[in-house]
């Protein structure tokens, strides 16, 4: 069974009712289709970006959690082979384009290792691909 690992920005818009989520992802998520998880380090990369002014959310990591019981989404922890498959990422430019954003890197790791399909419109994430890593676009 496919299971999705959903990238930050695809989880806020989620999270926020944005109309950037396409809708049959959003509708997949909503009715339970496949297993659905959100990385312990996007809860850490969304704190940072609220703290940093650089989002505006009205959740709390408690209203966020609970948010989260509710959808049926899991948080993934980060665990020790999702360091070592980080590791083995390059850390050079990948298809002509330097992609130095630790969580994005991190969220990588723990769908290759995890056997998650990431979701994400993130166009630095392609090149990963060629690294194990399934994805399914956002568009």
């Amino acid at each position: 069974m496919i299971s999705y690992l959903l990238d930050t920005h695809v989880f806020i818009w989620l999270l926020t009712d944005s109309d950037k989520l396409n809708n049959n992802i959003r509708e997949d998520i909503e009715y339970f289709q496949y297993p659905y998880y959100v990385s312990i380090e996007t809860l850490h990369e969304i704190v940072i970006l609220q703290s940093l002014k650089k989002i505006t959310l009205d959740y709390s990591v408690e209203k966020i959690a609970d948010y989260l019981k509710t959808v049926q989404i899991q948080i993934l922890p980060l665990e020790i082979n999702d360091v070592k498959v980080l590791g083995t990422l390059p850390t050079n430019k990948v298809d002509k384009q330097i992609h130095d954003d630790p969580f994005d890197r991190i969220l990588i790791a723990q769908a290759i290792a995890e056997k998650l399909t990431i979701i994400s419109s993130d166009g630095k994430f392609p090149p990963y691909c060629d690294y194990g890593l399934k994805l399914l676009v956002n568009d």
